[in-house]
Order: structure tokens, then C-alpha cells, then sequence
């Protein structure tokens, strides 16, 4: 916990209208997500003013908040002229008084979950801190920051990146001891350029590593291991394969209840089942035990841990549906994840007569964007996608070279959805959603889950 007068002093911040407790447990800058003994972060954005949602915040359990006004609600208000500066400069302060190893985690798939399985595996020996859900930007990081609890051993926290210099700035704030790279991907080009500009970024977090510290490195990616002589640090590989140190090999990814494979280490091999789904997620798993490896955490205890991390929301999650199942990949979407989605929704063993994919566009893909696209549709062509229905406009000028069933539509998820139903209620059918973060495909997912006929 940390004290909100020596807060406010850290910041240059005016207390006002202070009252006991004045010490604070975490942050939030949503109210509805407050918990007891938080501090409000009152953002402006583009649609809301933090400012409005103070007496939310405070009948949540917020101890305090961080203001650029006074809107005559609440008490401990903590008022700065800039409140996302001194939300940087309030977590800077607080890091300052956390004596443990921070670990960073990047890459252009797969952080979250490896963040959780390495919690996991990291939980064995430690207490360990890990962020929320996807708090991994210029907000997010701080306000985890504050929310590290005061008897944790270790804070595993997840880095974006959307443009050159974002980790680099990130782990200036973080300070980490140790990281894991899960991959290079294309993600984000419009901003990065290519494979060599994702990497470029990446490897910020390497760079930032004492020459103590160690980093797991995915030593698929040629253009992580080209950089692998200037780490900073002890680098641990994991891949998918030899000379990987940590690798899987008898991965079974077929299997409803998640992922079994045995991984190889360098002092022999320990079987490990997951509750995720995927393939790919058993170079995650091994990425996540080369890491608590090498933060002292042997292979054979952590492995069990990884079973108990189970699906993350709308990361090929297989729910159940009123026509069969639906493998809810909704979160975000990257060529790299869509195959890796697709070769998951064709090799599941389901008992189901078909298998139909419902892609939204890919967003932030820069100038070969269409065809990216185009790559995706023949994707799933290839693996032998019963039916493809597409959303978005991108994803529609793609779709001209499907051949087989579906539908396309550039704006209105509605109708689309229409079609798609009348396909799925056929015969037993398992239904990929696959789409960017801004084309909140989630919505499809609530609806396809709905009984036909309610509502």
C-alpha cells in the first residue's frame, strides 16, 4: 500500500478534503472497475470525462483520486494540472519503492497468455503480481504499477507496442529485470513498416534488461535470434524446435480440453497439459518455463502450474452454442493469429458435421493490407473451411476470391449475422470469430449465443 499525502508531494499534487484511510491499495481509471482502496484516475478522452464518474468511483471503494479539478465530489483529491502526467510520475514514484524483479513481456501475438502462464509457473516459489487482462499501454502500465501489492516477490507486466519507441518508454518506467519476446508477427505497419520495424521495437525491451537479468527469447523468429548477440542479459531460447534449449515435441492439439505435449528442457523432459487451445500456445508454455527457469523455478514444479490457466475472454475460448460450439477468438487479429486460429477451428475433435469461420478485418496492417487479407481467405481455403462469411470492408474485397459458401458484408453486422445463421442451424457446426479489437466482433458472439428465436 502506498501513502496518498507522500503521494501527493511525489507529484506536486494539492491534497484535498483529506480523510482517513489515506493509504491506497491500486488504481483504476474506469469506475465501474474501482475496487476497495484505489485511486480514481479522472482521464479525459475523447467521449468521457473521468471527472463525471467520481461519485461512481467513491461508491465503489475508491480511497481517493487523481484530479485536474475539483468537481466538488469525493475527498483524498490528489489535483494536478496534467493528470496522465502525474499518473506516469506517480507509478515512477512508486516503482522507486518496489525492491523486487520486474519481468516485461512482449511480442506481437500471445502476450497475455504467456504473461498468465508465466504468472503461473512463477507462482510455484513466488508471489507474484501479474496485470490485469491487456494492461499494457501508456495508461495501463502505470496504473498496474500502483496496484502491486507490497509483499510481492515478483511483477510480471505485459509491454505493448504500436509505434518505435513505445517499450523503450515503457521500460523506462518498468525497470525490468527480466523478459520474454513471444514472437514477431505483422502487427501494427502502418506505424512499423515491416517484420524488421516489429522486431526493431521488440527488442526495446532486451535492450533494457540489466547484465544480470535474463530474457526468453522465441528463436523462431530469424529476426529475434539475428538480435540475440546484443541482449543485454543471459538469453534463454524457446521455440518450436531444436536448437531451442525449451521446446515442445508430441504436441497434441486436437484435444477439446486443451493442449498436451512434452517439453524439452536442458536437463531432460516434463509433460505438460494446458487448458488452452492451440498449437502455438506450447511455444508459449515453454517460453514461460525457460523464463522461471531462469528465475530459479525448476521445469519440473512448474509445469503442473500451467494446467490451471484457463481460456482468457475471447482468446480462443470454445463455448458452447445453441447449433454446436464457438471457438470465440474475437479479441484482436494478426495474419500469424488468424492461421494459427484456423488451423485450430479445423483440428479440434468436435463432434460437429462443419466448420465455418466468420472473419472481420485486420486492422493497422499498412500499405500491403489487401493483401494480407487476400492471404487470409486463401488460408482458409486451403485448410478446407466449410463456409467463410466476412465482415468489413477489407476483409470483403477479399472474399471475391472465395469459391465456396458464405457471405460478405462491408458495415452491417446484422444482416451478416442473418446469413450466418441460417447456415449454422443446418447441421452441428463449429463457428470460428476472428477479428481486430476495433471491429468488436464480441458482438457477434453474444448474439450467436442467444437461442434462436429469444429475445
Amino acid at each position: 500500500m502506498w501513502d496518498l499525502r507522500r503521494a501527493a508531494q511525489a507529484v506536486g499534487a494539492e491534497l484535498i478534503r483529506p480523510r482517513a484511510p489515506l493509504r491506497a491499495s491500486g488504481a483504476s481509471c474506469h469506475s465501474r472497475e474501482v475496487r476497495p482502496g484505489d485511486v480514481f484516475v479522472a482521464l479525459v478522452g475523447r467521449r468521457h470525462d473521468g471527472h463525471d464518474f467520481l461519485a461512481e468511483a467513491f461508491s465503489q471503494g475508491a480511497v481517493g483520486a487523481l484530479v485536474a479539478r475539483d468537481p466538488g465530489v469525493g475527498h483524498n483529491l490528489l489535483l494536478v494540472d496534467d493528470v496522465r502526467r502525474a499518473l506516469w510520475e506517480l507509478a515512477s514514484w512508486r516503482r522507486e519503492q518496489l525492491p523486487i524483479p520486474f519481468v516485461g513481456v512482449a511480442g506481437s501475438y500471445g502476450k497475455t497468455t504467456a504473461k498468465e502462464l508465466l504468472g503461473a509457473a512463477l507462482g510455484v516459489r513466488y508471489r507474484v503480481f501479474r496485470a490485469r487482462a491487456s494492461y499494457n499501454t501508456e495508461v495501463g502500465v502505470p496504473l498496474e504499477i500502483l496496484s502491486v501489492p507490497q509483499d510481492a516477490e515478483v511483477a510480471v507486466l505485459e509491454l505493448g507496442e504500436e509505434a518505435p519507441g513505445d517499450i523503450a518508454r515503457l521500460t523506462q518506467l518498468v525497470q525490468p529485470w527480466a523478459g520474454l519476446i513471444t514472437g514477431v508477427g505483422e502487427a501494427h505497419l502502418a506505424s512499423l513498416g515491416d517484420r524488421e520495424g516489429v522486431a526493431d521495437v521488440l527488442w526495446e525491451l532486451a535492450q533494457a534488461l540489466p547484465e544480470e537479468g535474463v530474457l526468453a527469447l522465441n528463436w523462431d523468429a530469424p529476426e529475434l535470434r539475428a538480435r540475440a548477440a546484443s541482449c543485454c542479459g543471459v538469453c534463454l531460447r524457446f521455440g518450436s524446435a531444436p536448437p531451442a534449449e525449451f521446446f515442445p515435441h508430441g504436441v497434441a492439439g486436437d484435444l477439446p480440453e486443451g493442449v498436451r505435449f512434452r517439453a524439452a528442457t536442458p536437463r531432460g523432459e516434463v509433460e505438460v497439459e494446458l487448458s488452452l487451445l492451440g498449437e502455438h500456445v506450447a511455444t508459449l508454455a515453454c517460453g514461460a518455463l525457460a523464463l522461471a527457469w531462469g528465475l530459479g523455478v525448476p521445469e519440473a514444479a512448474a509445469a503442473p502450474a500451467l494446467k490451471w490457466v484457463q481460456p482468457l475472454p475471447h482468446r480462443l475460448q470454445l463455448l458452447p452454442a445453441p447449433f454446436g460450439w464457438i471457438l470465440d477468438d474475437s479479441y484482436n487479429a494478426n495474419p500469424l493469429s488468424v492461421r494459427a486460429a484456423l488451423r485450430t477451428l479445423m483440428s479440434l475433435r468436435l463432434p460437429v458435421q462443419r466448420r465455418v469461420a466468420l472473419l472481420g478485418d485486420m486492422l493497422d496492417l499498412g500499405p500491403q493490407e489487401e493483401k494480407f487479407h487476400r492471404e487470409m481467405v486463401q488460408e482458409a481455403s486451403w485448410q478446407g473451411v466449410d463456409a467463410l462469411f466476412a465482415f468489413g470492408p477489407r476483409m470483403c474485397r477479399a472474399f471475391s476470391a472465395w469459391e465456396g459458401e458464405g457471405a460478405a458484408e462491408p458495415e452491417d453486422l446484422s444482416a451478416l449475422l442473418g446469413e450466418l445463421r441460417r447456415e449454422v442451424a443446418r447441421v452441428p457446426t463449429l463457428l470460428l470469430v476472428k477479428g481486430s479489437r476495433g471491429m468488436a466482433l464480441e458482438r457477434a458472439v453474444e448474439a450467436l449465443l442467444e437461442p434462436q428465436g429469444s429475445g
